[in-house]
């Protein structure tokens, strides 16, 4: 009977220290993954951003740009310090867009 009680002590003992390990190895896990998060997702998105905000600060009236919603057009002229700009679809249609709307440059 004391063999029995003294095995059953040990399991509970070992189930204990496993179970330690088990919640150790997860509080480790999750900065890992916080990080592989920020080196794939967010690192590059900030990039991009900062290759589009580029793009966008070097436009100039003349240049074919794409807008976030397909439309094509070529830069009439600059608003509002530069916040709105006025692109020619055809030949008698101007349209005002944000400029933060323009997706990108045809070049």
């Amino acid at each position: 009977m004391l063999n029995l009680e003294f095995l059953t002590s040990q399991f509970l003992i070992l189930a204990q220290e496993e179970a330690a390990k088990s919640s150790l190895q997860s509080l480790i896990i999750i900065p890992i993954m916080l990080v592989a998060m920020y080196f794939l997702v967010i690192l590059p998105n900030k990039k991009e951003e900062k290759k589009r905000k580029e793009m966008i600060g070097n436009l100039q009236k003349g240049d074919t740009v794409v807008t976030s919603s397909g439309l094509h057009g070529k830069i009439v002229e600059f608003k509002d310090n530069n916040e709105t700009v006025v692109l020619s679809v055809s030949a008698n249609t101007n349209v005002t867009f944000d400029t933060s709307a323009i997706l990108k440059k045809k070049v």
